[in-house]
């Protein structure tokens, strides 16, 4: 597993408070990209990423938890399964979903983020390597 799995419990919880400033962890040309979600997110750099991210998440009313139940290593990738937990702004819709986040590393620092709506697809995706 890449080194400083706890890095990503800290960005998760940051998150989860609607702080997504932390850049630390991603490498400067960093890629985003989702699969099986409404609204296809994609991003390339890290403040593109943080944009983009910031912009998903403000449709939710806080707190919107974002939580990871759990990191699976493999090779210089970390699948977190991840559960989403909120209330949509406009609908007032409550959501208890679950999905997972891809995270790709090289020399430490994150250069890929996947978000997956199927957990089994995204588990897929890392068996592919």
């Amino acid at each position: 597993m890449p080194e400083n799995p706890e890095k990503l419990r800290t960005l998760y919880d940051e998150w989860a408070a609607g702080d997504f400033s932390r850049s630390d962890i991603f490498d400067p040309d960093v890629e985003l990209e989702s699969f099986g979600m409404g609204e296809r997110l994609t991003a390339g750099g890290i403040d593109e990423l943080i944009t983009s991210m910031a912009h998903w998440l403000s449709a939710w009313d806080r707190p919107l938890r974002l939580e990871a139940e759990e990191l699976i290593g493999s090779g210089d990738r970390i699948l977190a399964l991840v559960r989403w937990r909120g209330r949509g702004k406009g609908s007032g819709i409550e959501m208890d979903a679950e999905g997972a986040h891809m995270w790709m590393f090289h020399a430490g620092l994150v250069i890929r983020f996947e978000v997956y709506r199927d957990r089994d697809e995204a588990r897929g995706a890392l068996e592919a390597g």
